[in-house]
């Protein structure tokens, strides 16, 4: 999905902003009209709306409430209809979905504080990662997809113990400064 510099933000400084991340992951999104698709952890919203724009029914979820108006306030300028859910991973998501999308925190780190939140992934950078991977099985339709951001900088061991019963496609690349970045495509 090509991005669409039309599409408006409500891009607050407390709330994870597009990045070199978040567009290596839209370019890797492939979405029909119609489709279910969940963005988990949507911070500002970017890859929910453009997959609104691309005729998608999508739902998204974050556990920052902040990130939570932001997306919905983005719907909103728009002129979108997404759902948002504040939400730790699935727990207050109804649904299945067709593609679920995710650019979770992936670099190592503790969570010290709130601003944390959406780059701190453990001790070995795959720690949301792992969880949300358990959770997704139950929320995938028959032939549905996972895309997923991954970096190099993520414990490689403790990244394929949580991919672990997934096919995965690497499905776009990135190299920045000190990391490299794929977008994975799974299936079950």
């Amino acid at each position: 999905m090509q991005r669409d510099s039309s599409v408006q933000l409500d891009v607050h400084p407390d709330v994870y902003a597009p990045s070199e991340d978040t567009y290596l992951l839209l370019s890797a999104i492939e979405v029909e009209k119609g489709e279910r698709a969940l963005e988990m952890g949507c911070g500002s919203g970017t890859i929910s709306l453009h997959m609104a724009r691309a005729g998608a029914i999508v739902t998204a979820a974050d556990l920052d409430e902040r990130a939570v108006r932001a997306t919905r306030n983005g719907a909103s300028m728009n002129g979108l209809k997404v759902r948002v859910f504040k939400s730790d991973l699935f727990a207050d998501v109804p649904g299945r979905f067709d593609l679920i999308v995710f650019n979770p925190p992936y670099l190592r780190g503790e969570v010290q504080g709130p601003e944390d939140l959406c780059w701190a992934g453990g001790e070995d950078g795959t720690r949301l990662t792992a969880r949300f991977l358990r959770e997704a099985r139950d929320r995938l339709e028959p032939r549905g997809r996972v895309l997923l951001l991954v970096s190099d900088d993520m414990d490689r061991s403790a990244l394929n113990e949580a991919l672990s019963g997934w096919q995965a496609k690497t499905v776009g690349s990135r190299t920045l400064f000190f990391e490299e970045l794929r977008a994975l495509e799974l299936t079950l």
